[in-house]
C-alpha cells in the first residue's frame, strides 16, 4: 500500500524492535494508521515513523516513555519535561568543560555567571591547615552518607563552604563539606539551599594553581562590582573520592559565590563581556 509501511520496514528504517514497537502502542504513544481486518496486520504512515523517531530521541537523551507521553499530552508544553531536559543540559554541559580542559592540558580558568539549582545536602562542619585537610573530609564524608543509606545526587558535586577567608597561613581554618542529596532523602538531619544567581570560576591545575585561582576569583568580584550575598563555595569536579586514576595535577574545580540578582542594565554590562551565557 502507498506511504504505509509494514512493522518490520518500520523497525528497519528506525533501528528498533517490533517489541518496542508494540511496547510504544501499549504505553498509547503510537496507534498505527490501519490495521487489516482479516489479517490483523498493522501498517503504519510517515507520521507514525517520524513519532517513533522523535520518542527514540527523547529515550536518548535520558528521557522516559512516561515522559514522551507527558510531552505529547500537553501539545510539547509540558513544565515538568522542560526542567528534565535543563537538568541533563547542565549535566552535559558540566562533564564538555570538565573534559574540555584536560583536553586543551594546560591551566586554565573560565568565567560566568550561573544559576545554581536549589539543593538538599547532608553536611558537616571541619577544621582543617590544607587542601588535604578538605579532600580527607570530603572523602569520609560521602563515607558517612553510603553508610546512612542516602543517595548522593548524580548531576551535582560535594561542595565546601569556606566559613572564613581561606589562607594557608592561617593555623587553622573552619569549612563545611557538603553532599547534595536526592530530594527525596529530605529530613532532619539535612539542610536545604535555595537556587540562587552566582558568580563562577572554572579552574584546571594542581592545588597550588586552585589556590592562585581563590585570589583571583576574589579580585574578579570585586572589579566587576558584584554583591556575594553568601560564602564561597568550592566545588570538587573530580577529586580522590571520585578517582584515583586522576592525579593531583589534573583536577578540575568550580569556586563559586552566591550574588544579588542582577538588574537589566547589570545583565547588559555582563553580557558584553561574555559573562552571561544566551542572556
Amino acid at each position: 500500500m502507498k506511504n504505509l509501511f509494514t512493522v518490520g520496514q518500520v523497525c528497519k528504517s528506525c533501528g528498533i524492535s517490533r517489541s518496542t514497537i508494540l511496547r510504544m502502542e501499549n504505553r498509547g504513544l503510537l496507534s498505527p494508521a490501519r490495521i487489516d481486518k482479516n489479517t490483523g496486520y498493522r501498517y503504519y504512515d510517515i507520521y507514525n515513523v517520524t513519532k517513533v523517531l522523535h520518542i527514540q530521541m527523547f529515550l536518548n537523551m535520558g528521557l522516559t516513555y512516561d515522559d514522551a507521553y507527558s510531552y505529547y499530552a500537553s501539545s510539547g508544553k509540558s513544565p515538568e519535561i522542560l526542567a528534565a531536559l535543563e537538568s541533563r543540559l547542565a549535566l552535559l554541559k558540566s562533564a564538555y568543560e570538565e573534559m574540555k580542559l584536560r583536553m586543551d592540558d594546560k591551566q586554565h580558568l573560565q568565567l560566568e555567571i550561573i544559576k545554581l539549582p536549589e539543593y538538599v545536602c547532608y553536611q558537616k562542619e571541619f577544621k582543617g591547615t590544607s587542601w588535604a585537610d578538605k579532600y580527607r573530609d570530603m572523602y569520609n564524608l560521602f563515607g558517612e552518607v553510603v553508610e546512612k543509606g542516602y543517595r548522593p545526587l548524580i548531576s551535582e558535586r560535594i561542595f565546601v563552604i569556606n566559613n572564613d577567608d581561606w589562607s594557608e597561613k592561617k593555623s587553622e581554618n573552619t569549612y563545611t563539606c557538603c553532599v547534595p542529596l536526592d530530594p527525596s532523602c529530605a529530613d532532619d538531619s539535612t539542610v536545604f539551599y535555595p537556587n540562587c544567581t552566582a558568580f563562577s570560576m572554572l579552574c584546571y591545575g594542581d592545588d597550588k594553581s586552585i589556590s592562585k585561582a581563590h585570589a583571583e576569583f576574589d579580585e574578579k568580584i570585586r572589579a566587576l562590582g558584584l554583591r556575594p550575598t553568601g560564602c564561597k563555595r568550592g566545588i570538587g569536579i573530580v577529586n580522590g573520592y571520585t578517582g584515583k586514576e586522576f592525579s593531583r595535577e589534573n583536577h578540575v574545580s568550580r569556586l563559586v559565590v552566591p550574588i544579588e540578582d542582577l538588574d537589566k542594565e547589570e545583565i547588559d554590562r555582563l553580557n558584553r563581556i561574555g559573562l552571561i551565557k544566551n542572556g
